[in-house]
C-alpha cells in the first residue's frame, strides 16, 4: 500500500478542514471571474468547496494522477462540476503562464519543496494583484527536540522551523504578509482519529496487512500528535503577496 491507497478515500492527505480554509481565504476578494489554483488537491474535497462557495472557477493539481478521477466525481457530486479542472503537474514544474491566478492555495503542497523554494517557483503564478495562501508546519519552541519534530519532518526536505523563522523566509523572499491563521488543535485531533478508524476499517477488511509499513507510519503520526506533538508543533495558514 502507499499514501494514494490510504487517502484516497478520505476528504485531505494533510489536516484541515473547511473552516480553516475559509479562515485564511474570508480577507481574499475572491470574485466570480477570478482564477484559484489549488495545489496538492488530493481527492478534490477543498477545490469543490472553494469553487462552489466562492462561484470561481478552481484549477485543481496534485502530483498523483490517480487522483485526477476522485476530483471529477467529487466536483460533480458537490454541484461544481463545471467550475473545476482537474490536472496532474509536479509542484517544482506547473504548465501555467506567468500570473495565470488570481489566488494560489497550498496546504501541504510546500512540504515536499520547502517553504522559500515554494514561495520563489510559485511566485511566477500570480497575476498583478494576486494572492499565495500556504498552509505549512513549525515547532512552537525553536529547541523543540527530534521526538517533537520527526514524525512531520520524515515527510519534509526541510526541518521544521518556528513562526518567527517562517516571517524572516516570507520577508526574504520579497511578500507582504497579510493575514496568518492557526489551524485549532481539535481539527488536528479530528484528523487523526479519522485516519485511525480508516487504518482499523481497512485491517478489518482485508484490504491492508496490520504491519503494513505505509500503515504503520500514518499510526505512529497518530499516536505521536496525541502523545507528543499537541500543542508542540502548529499549522500556519499565511497569506502573502508579493511586494
Amino acid at each position: 500500500m502507499d499514501r494514494f491507497e490510504f487517502f484516497a478515500k478520505l476528504p485531505r492527505t494533510e489536516p484541515g478542514s473547511p473552516t480553516f480554509t475559509s479562515a485564511y481565504l474570508t480577507p481574499i476578494p475572491i470574485k466570480t471571474d477570478d482564477k484559484v489554483l489549488d495545489l496538492g488537491c488530493a481527492a478534490g474535497d477543498r477545490a469543490t468547496w472553494v469553487a462552489r462557495s466562492r462561484c470561481c472557477r478552481v484549477v485543481a493539481v496534485d502530483r498523483d494522477p490517480r487522483y485526477l478521477p476522485f476530483v471529477k466525481q467529487r466536483a460533480a457530486e458537490g454541484g461544481a462540476g463545471q467550475l473545476v479542472a482537474p490536472i496532474t503537474a509536479r509542484y517544482t514544474q506547473l504548465p501555467f503562464l506567468d500570473g495565470a491566478f488570481d489566488v494560489v492555495m497550498a496546504e501541504g503542497a510546500a512540504l515536499s519543496l520547502g517553504l522559500k523554494q515554494a514561495l520563489d517557483i510559485w511566485r511566477r503564478l500570480l497575476s498583478a494583484k494576486g494572492f499565495l495562501a500556504i498552509a505549512y508546519p513549525g515547532v512552537v519552541n525553536k529547541g523543540a527536540p527530534q521526538e517533537v519534530r520527526g514524525p512531520l519532518e520524515k515527510r519534509m526536505v526541510e526541518p521544521l522551523g518556528t513562526l518567527a523563522d517562517y516571517h524572516k523566509i516570507i520577508r526574504g523572499a520579497g511578500y507582504e504578509l497579510l493575514h496568518q491563521v492557526p489551524l485549532q488543535a481539535e481539527i488536528w485531533d479530528r484528523y487523526y482519529r479519522a485516519n485511525q478508524r480508516h487504518a482499523w476499517a481497512m485491517v478489518a477488511s482485508g484490504d491492508v496487512q496490520e504491519d503494513d509499513p505505509v500503515l504503520q507510519e500514518i499510526l505512529d503520526e497518530a499516536s505521536w500528535y496525541r502523545r507528543v506533538g499537541r500543542g508542540r508543533v502548529f499549522l500556519q495558514a499565511m497569506v502573502v503577496r508579493p511586494q
